[in-house]
């Protein structure tokens, strides 16, 4: 069987390429299956050898691959979840402790993240031969005065996938609050790729399995650059786990804003955390995610009633946060929008950071940027442009002084944040480079 190998060489090449225009690629197409099975057979040359693990254990870890191309975007995250476990690939980019290997496999997902938001996960000394060892679980950006931050997938797709089977299959699953999943009532759930597997072989045996078009939809968006997001360290797990929050991301918001859970992880006081939720909305361009106040927007019914009694009584809403069954097209709809949208303006952002006008030609952008963050930025390999339109527009708002103490601006949406952006290109020579970008960008939300 031929191996899968990585559809794009690089992000910039993903952005030259027509399908940055026409469609939202799925970052399970990065996986590279090819380099994974050839590392795992030196893995078992070495095993001959070696106390750590037998040669049978790396053997068996390559036969039990799937590839993750399927017939459709569903079956393809069943193949996902059906990797051998530490499987060393996740799409977002997380790295499990003491496993830095994951991180360079994951490589697409973690470049997005250094190129807009200069994360800095890379350690200073890099080894060329042992890429992996050169990563960090962890890492400082451009946000946060030098907190540390890590890599999450804001809409989580199991989550709700799971929700849907028990409210529709219930005579087939039951929910498992240890594992925060839907297993199997018959008590056959064997591994996770088991479980995945198996419940891949219902779905192609029925056409009517799944019923709702937009599960299957976000299904196909979970993993696009516009469900990809830096959090607080260790806030991934964290929020995953949590029975009040189950990894939603409306209620993980509304938890960070205030803080319900205790663990100040934007602050200790409500006006330091006030700022930062500020600064983090706008410079992880989450303007759809939050209301002209920049309160959390519930995604359904039960999250707008569970946001409700949070801030009367103060603290977590102590009930199981999963959707009810008439609620699941109505969640999956509105985080759909949600994906997409910042799916193509993350696009015009890496247009801009990397001068590659529509059609993948370089732009030849010409400002050069002098700011207040200009020594602290000087190895961020990203366009001057881009760089004056973060400090200006998303980590400053306008008020000219920048800096952490600063309050940002409140943005109403992408439309003013794209008239604000068009301000602060106007006095630079590159001006005419983000109206093409916008024309682009108009384009794409049209045909969505």
């Amino acid at each position: 069987m031929e191996r899968q190998t990585p559809r794009f060489d690089s992000l910039q090449d993903y952005i030259r390429s027509e399908d940055a225009h026409k469609e939202l690629f799925d970052i399970k197409e990065q996986f590279d299956e090819a380099l994974w099975c050839a590392n795992l057979e030196r893995l078992c040359v070495s095993a001959r050898t070696s106390q750590k693990k037998n040669e049978d254990f790396y053997r068996n870890r390559i036969a039990e691959m799937r590839s993750l191309n399927g017939k459709t975007a569903l079956i393809n995250i069943l193949n996902y979840k059906g990797l051998p476990k530490f499987c060393d690939y996740d799409c977002d980019g997380t790295i499990r402790k003491n496993y830095l290997r994951q991180g360079y496999y994951s490589w697409f997902s973690r470049e997005i993240y250094r190129t807009l938001w200069n994360w800095q996960d890379l350690c200073e000394t890099r080894d060329l031969e042992f890429k992996f060892a050169t990563l960090r679980q962890f890492g400082a950006s451009c946000y946060g005065n030098g907190m540390s931050m890590g890599p999450d997938t804001m809409n989580s797709f199991w989550i709700t996938f799971s929700a849907y089977l028990i409210l529709n299959h219930g005579d087939t699953y039951k929910w498992n609050n240890f594992k925060n999943t839907a297993m199997f009532r018959d008590g056959e759930n064997g591994r996770q790729r088991d479980r995945a597997a198996r419940i891949k072989e219902l779905i192609e045996s029925d056409d009517d399995y799944i019923g709702s078009k937009s599960i299957t939809e976000f299904a196909g968006l979970v993993h696009t650059v516009g469900n990809m997001i830096l959090v607080p360290a260790r806030y991934n797990g964290y929020r995953g786990t949590h029975p009040c929050l189950k990894d939603y991301f409306d209620l993980s918001l509304d938890n960070l804003r205030h803080d319900w859970d205790g663990r100040h992880l934007l602050g200790e006081d409500e006006e330091t955390r006030g700022r930062n939720f500020i600064h983090y909305i706008n410079t992880f361009f989450l303007w759809e995610y939050v209301d002209e106040d920049y309160e959390a927007i519930p995604l359904c019914g039960s999250h707008k009633k569970q946001l409700m009694i949070q801030r009367e009584t103060g603290r977590l809403y102590p009930k199981n946060a999963l959707p009810v069954r008439e609620e699941i097209d109505e969640l999956c709809d509105n985080i759909n929008v949600r994906i997409r949208r910042r799916s193509f303006f993350m696009i015009a952002m890496f247009r801009i950071a990397f001068g590659i006008a529509p059609g993948g030609k370089d732009a030849g952008l010409r400002y050069t940027y002098r700011g207040s963050c200009c020594e602290e930025w000087a190895s961020w390999n990203v366009s001057g442009l881009y760089k004056k339109i973060l400090h200006e527009v998303f980590l400053d708002g306008g008020s000219g002084s920048g800096g952490p103490d600063v309050c940002g601006r409140l943005y109403a949406g992408y439309g003013e944040v794209v008239e604000r952006i068009r301000e602060a290109a106007a006095d630079t020579e590159d001006a005419w480079f983000v109206e093409e970008v916008f024309r682009e960008l108009d384009e794409q939300n049209s045909r969505s």
